[in-house]
């Protein structure tokens, strides 16, 4: 399969105009639709509307006005790219090299360490509640994976482009994340944000899985020399948290953010900061008998936590949950309720799917995001970069209100200004310098890390420009050795712990394995 594909690619190539080329890969068989949208994506021109001239919802027409004399040809306002997924599928199994490979999940292999996502619970759970389909180890499991970014730089004029990706996890994990077997399933174009109109876009997927799971797709195994029928699911869903207010459509922002906990959380709002607040809502994490829950100064002062964990609802209550929600009769587009008991903005079209509610992990935050959240966070913080630090002096000022912290107050001096004392965590101005230096003059090996030099402005004081990999080599790598015998011994174990944390949460399995991927790609190197 892959020879034919590259014969036909090499002939595209040599081809005397772009319409020959187009015709020859076309006969690939995996073509990609073009849906037209309403301009505010309201609706897409499909199955019953496809015929329509303007949107149903907002009156939006569907075309753009014609020139004057040029009515010959109508331009969509706005078009949807659809990649279907069946072909693309089926393309796994006429590989040879992929198609043994498909299987690898169901091997008979050591449980006690989790090094595939079929090692884990929810995985397991799914096989228990659906037989059927787990009996047939051909059957594929997938991942939903999205996030916006602009194509055309942050220099450029704003456009917001939304790609959704789907990963076939039946392959080992060295394969899952290769580029070759990433899916490209939608293009939701921009130049907006799709806000809670995400799931207008993702219609079109979700009737494909629809029938992926209620009728199957007939294909060719090339490895077993037989034919079956192909289903397939979606497992779970990964983005960062600002994205799972799109997918999961529950809001991500004001006190009822966290879409565990729910309504049962004790939010609170910061009077300087202006910001909602979870402070010390962890401690009801805790065992019952734990001390921290008696603490009086550590956390809110004079404060003691007795309250449990919030129950954790499973898929049936959650759509139940769901069912229940009316419009608001002051406002259409919120449901009653919404931030007082819940934060549901929109019902996801991924309830249209039976299994959905059955699954016990539905959504996942990106690790790479969280860690870069966390890293620049703490970078900022620790070495007091202007305007990225999080101890100003407005966090001062609801630190007096909230902890039991009198020598981290602010103190008004003799000329009338505000004096913030200096936290053990962070470095002293001196000392600054010779940080940033150090890390100006670092040399990394070849495919470790970019060269953070570029990133370090020692007249600014500052690091510009660090990518999620960069704050991924100095949180777990580099921050702890350079903030070692600036600050207190104590506060640096504290900080070492946390780096120690984040760096457990990178599958080591996974970097091995790309190790590997990577000697064989550049033996010759190793080889000199």
């Amino acid at each position: 399969m892959k020879l034919l594909e590259l014969r036909l690619l090499r002939i595209s190539l040599k081809s005397k105009n772009f319409y020959r080329s187009k015709k020859l890969v076309h006969s690939l068989g995996m073509p990609y639709v073009k849906i037209h949208a309403c301009s505010n994506g309201c609706m897409l021109y499909y199955k019953d509307n496809e015929n329509k001239e303007s949107c149903t919802v907002c009156g939006e027409s569907r075309y753009e006005e014609p020139a004057q004399g040029n009515k010959s040809r109508k331009v969509p306002r706005n078009v949807l790219r659809y990649l279907p997924i069946t072909a693309r599928l089926q393309r796994l199994y006429m590989s040879q090299n992929i198609a043994k490979h498909m299987s690898y999940h169901a091997q008979p292999r050591d449980k006690s360490v989790m090094v595939h996502p079929s090692d884990g619970e929810a995985w397991m759970e799914f096989n228990k509640m659906f037989p059927n389909f787990a009996n047939e180890i051909r059957n594929v499991r997938l991942g939903l994976v999205t996030d916006g970014f602009t194509p055309f730089g942050i220099h450029a004029a704003p456009y917001s482009c939304w790609p959704v990706f789907i990963v076939p996890y039946n392959l080992p994990p060295e394969m899952c994340t290769r580029k070759s077997n990433i899916i490209l399933a939608l293009v939701i174009p921009g130049p907006k944000h799709p806000g809670k109109n995400f799931n207008v876009y993702m219609q079109p997927l979700i009737d494909e899985l629809l029938d992926l799971w209620e009728n199957g797709a007939a294909t060719y195994d090339c490895h077993r020399k037989q034919n079956f029928t192909m289903r397939a699911i979606v497992l779970w869903t990964i983005h960062d948290f600002p994205a799972y207010g799109l997918v999961a459509c529950w809001s991500t922002h004001g006190k009822l953010a966290c879409p565990i906990c729910g309504s049962d959380i004790k939010t609170f709002g910061l009077k300087h900061g202006g910001k909602p607040c979870w402070f010390d809502c962890h401690r009801r994490f805790l065992p019952e008998n734990h001390a921290f829950r008696k603490s009086l100064k550590c956390f809110r002062k004079k404060t003691k936590v007795t309250d449990l964990p919030p129950k954790h609802l499973i898929g049936d209550e959650v759509y139940d949950q769901l069912s229940s929600l009316t419009p608001d009769s002051k406002d259409k587009n919120k449901y009653e309720g919404f931030g007082k008991w819940h934060n549901w903005t929109y019902i996801s079209g991924l309830w249209q799917l039976p299994y959905w509610k059955k699954l016990l992990l539905r959504h996942n935050i990106d690790v790479m995001h969280n860690e870069k959240n966390v890293g620049e966070a703490l970078l900022g913080t620790t070495i007091d970069i202007l305007d990225k630090t999080k101890d100003n002096g407005k966090a001062r000022l609801d630190m007096a209100m909230i902890c039991d912290r009198p020598t981290l107050h602010l103190t008004r001096k003799p000329n009338g200004k505000w004096q913030k004392p200096r936290a053990k965590c962070c470095v002293r101005k001196e000392d600054k310098s010779v940080i940033l230096k150090w890390f100006k003059q670092l040399k990394f090996p070849d495919r470790f890390a970019a060269n953070l030099s570029r990133s370090v402005r020692l007249d600014h004081q500052r690091f510009i420009g660090l990518k999620s990999h960069d704050l991924h080599i100095i949180i777990e790598r580099l921050l702890p050795v350079a903030l070692r015998g600036f600050i207190p011994e104590k506060e640096w174990n504290d900080i070492s712990e946390l780096c120690f944390f984040i760096d457990n949460f990178v599958p080591k399995k996974l970097i091995q394995c790309e190790c590997v991927n990577l000697r064989r790609r550049y033996r010759f190197c190793y080889a000199s």
